[in-house]
């Protein structure tokens, strides 16, 4: 009996041991998602969505490719598209709060049941997005705003906001 007792004892000790253990790189879980509210209905794209990211370019002599750009899309539960693109100022998007009253930054959804079009640009609505990270394949931020139907003039609300995937 002692000898069970003193066995487990010591497989305790290496479990706590090695539980309290971790590496210093950070783990990023896989949950890739998009979500926010329009209209008080939670829109949520988890796993169907895609980022991609692009610095800008200095080296040549394209002027329209000096800005750094994030384009995000993803599909809702329901087939609504989601786009939405963000433009920084110089050649890397750096944390901050971008609007769309800056050029290339916009939303879009269309709604898959009507392929009603609705859009917040330098344009139409407003809507402004805070980026907290973009860096090591990894977009992260929260958005805010109003949207307008292309199709019928309405307005929609955009709340709650947030995106996290990788690119």
């Amino acid at each position: 009996m002692y000898q069970s007792a003193s066995k487990l004892a010591l497989f305790a000790a290496l479990l706590f041991t090695a539980a309290g253990c971790s590496s210093d790189k950070d783990v990023q879980p896989e949950r890739r998602f998009i979500s926010f509210q329009m209209n008080g209905k939670i829109m949520l794209s988890e796993q169907r969505n895609k980022a991609a990211y692009r610095p800008g370019n200095l080296s040549d002599t394209d002027p329209t490719n000096d800005q750094a750009n994030l384009l995000i899309m993803g599909f809702t539960y329901g087939k609504d598209v989601i786009s939405i693109e963000i433009t920084g100022a110089g050649e890397q998007l750096t944390p901050g709060v971008y609007t769309s009253d800056q050029p290339g930054n916009a939303f879009l959804l269309e709604k898959f049941s009507t392929i009603e079009l609705i859009k917040a640009d330098e344009t139409t609505g407003s809507w402004s997005v805070t980026i907290h990270q973009v860096k090591d394949g990894l977009a992260i931020g929260e958005f805010t705003g109003v949207a307008v139907s292309q199709d019928m003039g309405t307005i929609h609300p955009i709340t709650a906001g947030y995106f996290k995937l990788k690119y």
